[in-house]
């Protein structure tokens, strides 16, 4: 009896660990730029690009409302950016990249925004 309380009880103490899976697309991002390239995907190309970012930017929002200011935003994009211009720095990442075509679509455009949108840095 006592061994199965300490066995439920170490198990309920590790299944917040699990919370912390998250579904990932399974697009690879070689796949998205091809579908960005073409002038009929350029919609659901900004969509894409246009959802992750309100994701970061929304994430971060809630990190300062649960009393975390300080975490670091992963890019920031200026609010005068059009979706044409990201799109474009988005591809021109990947083709730099060429090692980042088989990973993630997600993980692959949150690098490429991480590298065309730096924060600054307060001092």
């Amino acid at each position: 009896m006592k061994r199965t309380l300490l066995v439920t009880l170490a198990l309920a103490c590790a299944a917040p660990g699990f919370a912390h899976a998250q579904r990932i697309a399974p697009m690879k991002a070689g796949n998205f730029a091809r579908i960005c390239a073409r002038a009929t995907g350029a919609g659901i190309c900004d969509a894409y690009i246009g959802g992750l970012t309100d994701g970061v930017s929304l994430s971060k929002i809630n990190d300062r409302n649960e009393g975390d200011p300080s975490a670091p935003a992963g890019f920031c994009v200026p609010t005068t950016e059009t979706m044409p211009v990201m799109r474009s720095k988005v591809l021109a990442w990947l083709k730099a990249h060429s090692e980042t075509l088989d990973k993630p679509v997600g993980e692959s455009v949150f690098a490429a925004l991480h590298a065309s949108y730096p924060c600054s840095v307060k001092k």
